[in-house]
């Protein structure tokens, strides 16, 4: 279950606001390579599309690193977060990559408006996959205070 009494919708809010903020980072990385890409032009037919599909994919394993250590306080393993993750940006690339060739490439609306719609859309359902699947509450929590200490004395031994 996504909200209970130990994970109130006010914890499980201010979990997706601090995503968002977190998601600042990820979608500037995004944002720049999606723009270099596209100035590339990896395929001329979808231009947008392509470069959508390849910056998302650079990102995703980024995106994965700052969510686990800043976004979800979550003893999760590393390993299988990330394969969890994988897996779910997977579908919500081949979904969002049809949606820029689809809008930007073929009706052709603007695709810097295809992006952020995208970006916001897939941002959101995201949010929720990796809270509920990647990073799940049963596995426990881990604070931010906690994780860096325990780096803190790996990097020691």
């Amino acid at each position: 279950m996504l909200v209970s009494e130990d994970y109130p919708w006010s914890k499980l809010i201010g979990e997706y606001l601090y995503y968002c903020a977190v998601g600042c980072i990820n979608v500037a990385i995004f944002f720049a390579m999606y723009w270099v890409l596209y100035e590339v032009n990896l395929h001329t037919t979808y231009r947008a599309g392509s470069a959508w599909a390849l910056a998302y994919l650079i990102s995703t394993i980024q995106s994965h690193f700052l969510h686990r250590w800043l976004t979800f306080e979550s003893a999760s393993d590393y390993k299988r977060s990330l394969m969890i993750m994988v897996l779910i940006y997977s579908v919500f690339l081949a979904i969002s990559t049809f949606s820029q060739a689809y809008f930007a490439d073929t009706l052709r609306y603007n695709h810097w408006f295809v992006w952020a719609a995208n970006t916001t859309a897939f941002g959101f359902l995201s949010f929720l996959g990796l809270r509920i699947y990647a990073f799940p509450l049963s596995d426990g929590r881990v604070s931010r205070a906690e994780r860096l200490e325990t780096f803190r004395e790996s990097r020691r031994a």
